[in-house]
C-alpha cells in the first residue's frame, strides 16, 4: 500500500502588517515530512510505503502572497500527477486558517484539497488532520474523505490526532467503502484564548466527542473552534462526524446534531482561560506577586497567532514603573528586523548599545529609546521544538533598570524552555517573564507560580466583539445576541 503525504501550515492573521512570502516558509521534502507527521511507526507496522510531496510551514503569520501559495500548490499537484495510479490514498496536515492574497475564497487549505480532488477524482481517499483554530465549510468537508482536528488547545495531542486520523485512513483503504462526512456549522466565533481544552465547556465537549468516537459506527468526530483573525464566510466553529460506513450516515447526522445541541447549550460558558485582565491591572498584579517565576502574556501581540511581535505597549508600561518590587524582568521578545540587520548584527557581547525601537504602524508601537549592554546573542527557533534556525536574538540588559529585553529579527514566541536555551537566555534568572502569547504554553505554565493574560490591543485583540467583520455568517455569537 502506498500513501502520499504532505502538509501546509499558515495561520494567517490579516491584521498583521507583514505579507508572508515563500522565504518565510520552512519547506520540508523527503523523509523530513514523515518525521513532521509522526506516523512512521504505524506505516512500518502496516508495511505502508509513504510517498512524500511537500510540507510547507509558516506557522503563525500574516496574509500569504498569491505567488508563494501558487508555488506550493504546484509542488503538491506535481507530486500527485507523478504518482497518480501508483498511490492508494493521501494523508495531509492542512492547518485550516490560511488566507491567500487574491485567491478566490481566500482559504489556501480549502483550495489545496479542491485542486487535488480535481486531479484524483471523487473516489480517492483523502484524509486531512487539521488544527482546531482553522475554518471549515461544507465544500471542504465534501472534498475530504476524513477530516479530523486536534482535541486540545494548547495542542498537546497533535501527534495523537495525526495518528488517529492516519489509522482511520488505513481502515478505509483496507476495507474500501464510500463514506461521506457530516458537517454542521455552529454560530460561534471565538478565539482560542476563550476555548482552552482544560477549561469548561471544552472539557465536557471533548468528553462527549471521545464517547461518540468510541462508537463502532463512527470513524472520527471533531469540534472545530474556528479562526477569527480574518474576515470570510468560512469563519466560525464547526462539527465534523465521519460515519464508519454508508449505512451509518444517518446515525452520524444524529450524532452531529447531538454535539451541536450540547455545544450551543453551553455557548455562554466560553471564557478567557486562567487569569486575564486589562493591561494596567495585569502588570500591577504580577509586580506585586511575591512568588517567582511569574509570566505575563501580551495577548494583543500574540506571535503564535500571527501577530508581528513589534508592539512596544507592554515594554513602555514596564519602563514607566516606579517600583519593580525587587523583581528581575525579562521581555521575550520584541521584533525589529531593520534594527537587527542594520545595527545589532555588528555588535559583540558586552558592547554598549543605544537605539530606538517601535513606531512602525498603528498597533500601539510607539517609539521607545533604549540603552544597555548586549549580554548574549543566540538563535531563534519556532516553538514545537522546530530545529530550523529562523533568525538571531540579541539580549540586552538595560542601563539602571532590572529589565532585560530580547530583540529578534524574526517573529518568534518563546513558548518552550529550549527556545530560551537556543537563544542563550537564562530563563531561570528572572522573576517576571513577558512573552508574546495568548494563553500561556504548557511548559511555561507548569513552572509558573502565577501568570496573567494581559488584554492588550493589537493584531490579536482578544475581544471578538471589537473586530470589524463584514463577510461572516450572521447571526453569530458573540457579535450578535442569539
Amino acid at each position: 500500500m502506498r500513501i502520499l503525504i504532505g502538509g501546509f501550515v499558515a495561520e494567517s492573521n490579516v491584521y498583521s502588517n507583514k505579507l508572508t512570502e515563500i522565504q518565510d516558509f520552512n519547506i520540508t521534502t523527503g523523509e523530513g515530512i514523515v518525521e513532521n507527521l509522526k506516523i512512521k511507526e504505524i506505516a512500518e507496522e502496516k508495511n505502508i510505503e509513504l510517498v512524500p510531496s511537500i510540507y510547507a510551514s509558516a506557522g503563525g503569520c500574516g496574509m500569504v502572497s498569491y505567488d508563494s501559495f501558487d508555488y506550493i500548490l504546484k509542488q503538491f499537484k506535481k507530486a500527485i500527477r507523478r504518482n497518480l495510479g501508483k498511490i492508494d490514498g493521501m494523508f495531509f496536515f492542512f492547518h485550516g486558517a490560511s488566507y491567500i492574497e487574491d485567491l478566490e475564497g481566500f482559504s489556501g487549505d480549502h483550495a489545496l484539497v479542491r485542486e487535488i480532488r480535481k486531479i484524483v477524482g471523487p473516489y480517492m481517499p483523502i484524509a486531512v488532520v487539521c488544527d482546531p483554530h482553522g475554518n471549515i465549510s461544507q465544500e471542504h468537508a465534501d472534498n475530504c474523505t476524513i477530516l479530523r482536528t486536534f482535541r486540545h488547545s494548547p495542542h498537546t495531542d497533535r501527534n495523537e490526532a495525526m495518528q488517529i486520523t492516519f489509522k482511520a485512513l488505513i481502515n478505509v483503504l483496507e476495507n474500501r467503502r464510500e463514506i461521506h462526512e457530516v458537517y454542521k456549522k455552529v454560530p460561534i466565533l471565538l478565539g482560542g484564548e476563550r476555548c482552552v481544552s482544560t477549561d469548561e465547556p471544552l472539557v465536557s465537549i471533548n468528553k462527549l466527542l471521545n464517547e461518540i468516537e468510541a462508537d463502532p459506527r463512527i470513524l472520527t468526530c471533531s469540534y472545530h473552534i474556528g479562526y477569527l483573525r480574518h474576515d470570510s464566510d468560512k469563519c466560525g466553529a464547526g462539527i465534523i462526524v465521519v460515519p464508519n460506513g454508508p449505512e451509518d450516515e444517518e446515525y452520524a447526522k444524529s450524532k452531529a446534531q447531538e454535539i451541536y445541541d450540547f455545544v450551543w447549550a453551553r455557548h455562554k460558558e466560553f471564557h478567557f482561560t486562567g487569569y486575564a485582565d486589562e493591561a494596567d491591572i495585569a502588570l500591577d498584579a504580577m509586580i506585586k506577586f511575591e512568588g517567582s517565576p511569574c509570566f505575563l502574556t501580551d495577548s494583543g501581540d500574540n506571535v503564535t497567532a500571527g501577530a508581528p511581535g513589534e508592539n512596544t505597549y507592554v515594554l513602555k508600561q514596564v519602563l514607566n514603573l516606579k517600583d519593580y518590587n525587587n523583581k528581575k524582568i525579562l521581555f521575550a521578545m520584541l521584533v525589529d528586523k531593520e534594527l537587527c540587520v542594520n545595527y545589532l548584527k555588528d555588535k559583540k557581547v558586552n558592547d554598549h548599545v543605544e537605539f530606538e525601537i517601535g513606531g512602525k504602524n498603528n498597533w500601539f508601537k510607539e517609539k521607545v529609546s533604549l540603552k544597555g549592554t548586549l549580554i548574549s546573542i543566540g538563535d531563534l527557533h519556532r516553538h514545537y521544538h522546530e530545529a530550523k534556525v529562523v533568525g538571531k536574538g540579541y539580549t540586552i540588559q538595560l542601563d539602571g533598570l532590572p529589565v532585560t529585553v530580547v530583540i529578534g529579527d524574526e517573529p518568534v514566541s518563546f513558548a518552550e524552555r529550549i527556545q530560551y536555551e537556543w537563544c542563550n537566555v537564562d530563563l531561570d534568572a528572572y522573576d517576571l517573564i513577558i512573552v508574546k502569547q495568548g494563553y500561556l504554553y504548557p511548559e511555561l505554565k507548569a513552572m509558573a507560580k502565577h501568570y496573567v493574560m494581559s488584554l492588550t490591543d493589537g493584531a490579536c485583540m482578544q475581544r471578538t466583539e471589537r473586530l470589524p467583520y463584514k463577510n461572516v455568517s450572521r447571526p453569530i455569537y458573540p457579535l450578535d445576541n442569539i
